[in-house]
């Protein structure tokens, strides 16, 4: 009996050190009766404590924009698997840290784990598509400290003769609250 009365009256004792009648309920917990404004953020918002690409957003974007160009009609109606080459990928953004390795490895597992093409080395000579990447961003300050960079990528697609026979582009837009 004592030991649970003990154990009550610590249990009571942490829970009123974690209230706090601070005006600014920044990172606290609030008093009972109290409230504090909360906001939903749309699920397609990616909210970061940095501007900066994670790999995760990297990936998810790469893998996005690869399955869009698959679902074209240059691949869903060709006759027998394209075979195509990744060509070098640009990066026009003000991040010089975007890991484009990153992007090209995944555009290429994508293309390859579909089924739709035969992905050729860089080196091929015979092939019927070559692709060419850019990602490119750009940045928007609020006067409040907010943060918006929208990064876009762009997938065209030539054939040998270096007609341009596709384009598709998609976009991730990261935000940083102050």
């Amino acid at each position: 009996m004592k030991l649970k009365l003990l154990s009550l009256v610590l249990a009571t004792a942490a829970l009123t050190g974690c209230a706090t009648s601070d005006s600014s309920n920044t990172g606290s917990f609030l008093p009972i009766g109290r409230t504090q404004t909360v906001s939903i953020q749309d699920s397609s918002a990616r909210i970061h404590l940095d501007t900066k690409v994670a790999l995760n957003d990297i990936i998810a974007f790469s893998e996005n924009l690869t399955n869009k160009m698959l679902a074209s009609p240059v691949f869903k109606n060709a006759k027998n698997k394209p075979k195509i080459v990744v060509g070098k990928l640009r990066n026009t953004t003000h991040d010089e840290n975007i890991r484009i390795q990153d992007i090209h490895d995944r555009i290429q597992e994508t293309l390859f784990n579909s089924g739709v093409v035969r992905v050729l080395d860089g080196s091929a000579t015979n092939f019927n598509y070559i692709m060419q990447t850019e990602i490119t961003d750009t940045v928007q300050r609020a006067p409040d400290g907010q943060k918006m960079v929208d990064y876009s990528m762009k997938i065209k697609l030539f054939n040998v003769s270096g007609e341009l026979v596709g384009q598709w582009s998609d976009d991730l837009s990261l935000f940083k609250s102050r």
